[in-house]
């Protein structure tokens, strides 16, 4: 869990804490709740799904725009993969790389993640898609939703 949404958390929890200040002698601990009250689902709790994330970084031959070259070497970040987070992976002499199994959700399952790769002498190619807020963007950030093991392919271009 991001420092950010440890502190938006301790926000939360410290509003409703405090909503009871103001002259009233109750404290939260001598509050019961009626056996029929249904408290509401924390929105954002992240979940660790089983899934892994892999793929495979290339440039296009320019002799032949059909054929993929892997580029050996590549580092490629995913912020929510792996059960500690903020994993990064190196790409094999084939341009492959694959992140430790888990993928944290943050309970949206269906939200993409951020990816960023990155290689000296390489740059994104035309109409990379611009990240969805509040995702990062710039040079290299991709974004992947991740249902169950996904592969994610990338292509970078020679400066």
């Amino acid at each position: 869990m991001t420092a950010t949404k440890r502190t938006g958390i301790a926000c939360v929890l410290l509003a409703h804490g405090l909503a009871g200040c103001g002259g009233s002698t109750t404290t939260p601990s001598s509050v019961t709740l009626p056996p029929s009250t249904v408290l509401p689902t924390p929105v954002g709790v992240s979940v660790l799904a089983n899934a892994t994330l892999s793929g495979n970084v290339f440039e296009v031959a320019a002799e032949s725009p059909s054929r993929r070259i892997g580029i050996e070497g590549t580092a490629v970040y995913c912020e929510q993969c792996g059960a500690e987070t903020h994993s990064y992976a190196t790409t094999d002499s084939n341009g492959n790389y694959v992140f430790p199994p888990g993928v944290w959700t943050e309970g949206r399952p269906a939200f993409p993640i951020r990816i960023w790769v990155h290689k000296d002498g390489y740059v994104d190619p035309p109409g990379v898609p611009k990240p969805t807020p509040p995702n990062p963007t710039g040079p290299g950030w991709r974004e992947v939703v991740i249902n169950g093991d996904t592969r994610f392919d990338m292509e970078l271009v020679k400066r």
